[in-house]
């Protein structure tokens, strides 16, 4: 129970980060973050490092919020994403997927009312976050053997040659689906 009432701060923390208009407030929660990364022993490089790699992202929606709604409002979604950023790396690190699959069966157990089975979508819910490193690395993958093989990643070969990436990756993730598939079968999970 205690890993739900987790989950459901974690979920109302990053809930308030939106509801917060001053910068001031927002830097007391830049300032639990950084409780919560020590009090946790999260490796302070790795969050800089995560935050980092989705910096494109916050910068795209930063600008495009600056240019909708102006500069004020546009920074401060940037600082909210990047506040979100980093409690989801802190909360990532302290959870595991079987800790995960127990939150989400506890919190959808009232929907047995009407048949629905929460240990499902539990394990559904968390093979589909967990395929997401392994998309990374099949993406990663196939970058390395297209550049071996003389092929120029720009935006350009990526739309008119798609067939080119998504071919390897359908087929990479078809095979890791069958994999999945043998092992919950084997381990004697059977779907009704």
């Amino acid at each position: 129970m205690k890993i739900v009432i987790q989950f459901i701060l974690f979920l109302a923390y990053t809930i308030l980060i939106f509801f917060i208009k001053e910068y001031s407030l927002l830097t007391i929660f830049i300032g639990i973050n950084m409780i919560l990364m020590l009090v946790f022993r999260i490796n302070i490089k790795g969050a800089f490092i995560f935050i980092l790699k989705l910096l494109p992202i916050i910068t795209f929606t930063t600008i495009i919020n600056i240019w909708i709604s102006g500069l004020s409002f546009g920074m401060l979604i940037g600082v909210r994403l990047i506040i979100l950023c980093n409690i989801t790396y802190i909360y990532t690190r302290k959870m595991t997927f079987s800790k995960l699959q127990y939150v989400i069966e506890t919190l959808l157990k009232p929907l047995k009312i009407i048949k629905i089975d929460s240990k499902e979508i539990g394990i559904m819910l968390c093979i589909g976050v967990a395929f997401i490193p392994i998309i990374q690395k099949e993406i990663t993958n196939i970058k390395y053997s297209l550049k071996a093989k003389g092929f120029r990643i720009n935006v350009k070969n990526i739309v008119l040659k798609p067939n080119y990436i998504l071919t390897p990756l359908i087929t990479g993730i078809i095979k890791r689906v069958g994999e999945i598939e043998n092992s919950l079968s084997s381990k004697g999970y059977v779907s009704q």
